[in-house]
């Protein structure tokens, strides 16, 4: 299991910090104009735009980490698929909401505040209905299986 998990850091927290370049250079070239893809708020907390730009990616990467590793909450069979989706975006939303809000300087825009928390909240409920009925399928499937046999 720790393997696992260690692989699931390694790659979450690159993967979030490449497809934040990613973007980054698409933008950039697509755009046709001086992109920056942290606010000038958020650049004024660095010495220079290109460690704001370097803290940028390794906060994506801290939230691309965090989301791999609550997944290993899953697999814990004791306790109940609702307590498991509960701890998991609790723990995320700890974590990631208050690296968004530093990110985009979300303190100074109320509105943008709550609407990505509600934005937030509300992919965390449609994603745990998915799950959920994903997982009672797959259950049906399986007893179907059982008696079967």
């Amino acid at each position: 299991m720790w393997k696992r998990c260690i692989k699931s850091f390694i790659y979450s927290a690159f993967a979030g910090m490449l497809v934040n370049l990613i973007i980054e250079i698409i933008v950039r070239a697509v755009s046709g104009f001086d992109y920056s893809p942290v606010t000038p708020e958020f650049i004024a907390f660095f010495p220079s735009a290109s460690i704001a730009y370097s803290v940028d990616a390794l906060l994506y990467g801290v939230i691309g980490l965090t989301y791999a590793l609550m997944m290993f909450i899953f697999g814990c069979d004791r306790i109940g698929f609702v307590i498991q989706s509960i701890i998991y975006y609790i723990t995320t939303g700890i974590v990631c909401i208050p690296i968004i809000i530093f990110i985009w300087r979300l303190d100074k825009y109320p509105s943008a505040l709550i609407s990505t928390i509600i934005g937030f909240i509300v992919t965390d409920i449609v994603m745990t209905v998915i799950s959920y009925n994903i997982t009672k399928k797959n259950i049906v499937s399986i007893n179907a299986a059982i008696d079967n046999q």
